[in-house]
């Protein structure tokens, strides 16, 4: 069989992956940046190198994963098929889909023998499709969409030197590779790549190599410092605004050449996009992709709204409270300062527990901690005042109890609740600061605001429409928590307008779809 020669300049990022030869390497890049050719000639340099038995066979058997099969065959498959044909390597689409490699080794006395399998895997559950397989290696695609535990009985999978069996000699080398673009700050990803303990210890896995490649583009802040690098591409028109941003070629962007439009594949993507899309898949920053849209994407800003470093009590000023009641309870802190601003201090945010053990175990202790003798008013969700049926006592009652008098904020109605948020995001106050600061501690408020508070995308064909109301997910309760806290902030003359002002457009709104207009 006549082999067709494969010209292959693996990129820096790769060069050291191929040097290296880690355990588990773990891949973030931008799109077009040559991750998955990279993770394919990966395990064709392995299969390549892999010791040959005593008949003069190397032999590998690889996993190749994707979360859904229809990505599975149109990406992975594709460019599996891109660089190893099928002539080379024929795929069987069956149940499980395989592929068999079989070629003489370079060295003209050996041959290679390499297996693949393509599995889809967007469920724990499907974990047993690998369970009675022995392999070499495993590569996962577009690793953010998978569930940690996937990739967790993958990585374990993989590491064990099962294929080739002893009598051919084990494997030369055993793993997996995985890739993926930045996913956001929440995910697994980051928290293994970046994540501490309480004590400062990394949360890195043992064995595993985190690879970093640059982002194709970089985000230029107004006002923030070029590089001479960067400012030579700029005079040379390598760049576009874009959502108030300037976005610059990357000189040391990965794959350029080997893109036919070089900056322009990653130019051309911008239009149309958020800007949390094109610092995640194109910049290579963690960022938070929405899948709906964000409910205060017009308002909240992360760099305005969230502060450098984390933010602390004043003393002398007392705490106001907004919370949010029911089997997912939550409470945001914050303080109103002397020139008006209004600083999120501290978020709790707890799921399966009542608004009693809530205050005891989490709530309590902490304003009891990093609060100690300082006044405090708290603003609940109206909802509260209702009676619960096992012990015939309110959420506020519980609080009184508790030595935490609250009271009921000042309306339920959803517009106007989201408008006191807005009204503190929309304003500057002292010498052009922000009227709201969010300490950066408090993730969870934050990835609220910026992207998981949000209208679900409804299945429309022809339109992108959103349903009327936020969704009710893990970003609910907080936001929540939030509104009551905002709206109870303001100055009560903005309060009462606010609050009436919208009560009309609810009243309206609800006019109109009776009428049907």
């Amino acid at each position: 069989m006549e082999i067709r020669t494969i010209t292959y300049k693996p990129s820096p990022t790769f060069e050291a992956i191929h040097r290296e030869r880690p355990m588990i390497a773990a891949v973030r890049g931008p799109v077009g940046s040559g991750k998955s050719v990279g993770c394919v000639m990966f395990m064709l340099d392995v299969s390549i190198n892999q010791a040959p038995n005593s008949d003069g066979v190397r032999k590998t058997r690889w996993v190749c994963i994707r979360n859904t099969y229809g990505e599975l065959k149109a990406t992975v498959i594709k460019t599996f098929q891109d660089w190893i044909p099928e002539e080379v390597c024929p795929i069987k689409f069956d149940a499980p889909i395989v592929g068999m490699m079989r070629i003489p080794h370079p060295d003209g006395r050996t041959t290679i023998e390499a297996e693949f399998f393509f599995l889809s895997m967007d469920r724990p559950k499907d974990i047993r499709k690998m369970l009675s397989l022995e392999m070499t290696g495993v590569w996962i695609n577009e690793a953010q969409f998978l569930d940690l535990n996937i990739v967790n009985e993958a990585a374990s999978r993989a590491v064990q030197a099962r294929y080739p069996s002893g009598k051919d000699g084990g494997p030369t080398w055993c793993g997996l590779i995985m890739d993926t673009n930045s996913p956001d700050e929440d995910h697994w990803w980051h928290t293994f790549e970046f994540g501490q303990d309480d004590d400062g210890n990394s949360l890195k896995p043992i064995g595993w190599s985190f690879y970093e490649q640059p982002g194709a583009l970089v985000e230029v802040s107004p006002g923030a410092p070029i590089s001479p690098d960067l400012q030579a591409l700029i005079d040379a028109g390598y760049f576009r605004d874009y959502l108030g941003r300037r976005f610059v070629a990357n000189p040391k962007a990965e794959n350029v050449k080997n893109n036919k439009k070089g900056y322009d594949a990653w130019f051309d993507q911008l239009g149309g996009k958020t800007l949390n899309w094109v610092r995640s898949r194109i910049c290579n920053r963690f960022a938070t992709v929405a899948t709906g849209k964000p409910v205060f994407i017009d308002h909240f800003n992360r760099d305005l709204h969230v502060a450098k470093d984390k933010l602390g009590p004043i003393k002398s000023l007392p705490i106001v409270i907004g919370m949010d009641f029911g089997l997912t309870p939550a409470a945001i802190i914050g303080q109103i300062t002397a020139f008006g601003q209004l600083r999120i201090l501290d978020e709790v945010v707890a799921t399966g527990m009542g608004v009693e053990r809530f205050i005891d175990e989490q709530l309590s202790p902490l304003l009891t901690s990093r609060y100690a003798n300082m006044e405090f008013t708290i603003w609940g969700d109206p909802a509260g005042v209702g009676r619960s049926q096992a012990d015939e006592t309110t959420c506020f009652e519980v609080l009184s109890n508790k030595g935490m008098p609250a009271e009921p904020a000042h309306t339920n109605n959803l517009l106007a609740r989201l408008e006191g948020v807005r009204w503190w995001m929309s304003r500057l106050v002292g010498k052009g600061q922000p009227a709201l600061l969010i300490s950066p501690h408090c993730k969870v408020i934050i990835k609220a605001y910026e992207t998981g508070y949000q209208y679900k995308q409804l299945n429309v064909a022809g339109a992108t429409k959103y349903t009327e109301q936020p969704d009710k997910n893990q970003y609910s309760h907080p936001a929540d928590a939030s509104q009551y806290l905002c709206l109870g902030a303001m100055p009560e003359r903005d309060r009462k307008q606010t609050i009436t002002s919208n009560a009309t457009r609810a009243a309206q709104r609800a006019a109109d779809s009776v009428t049907g207009y």
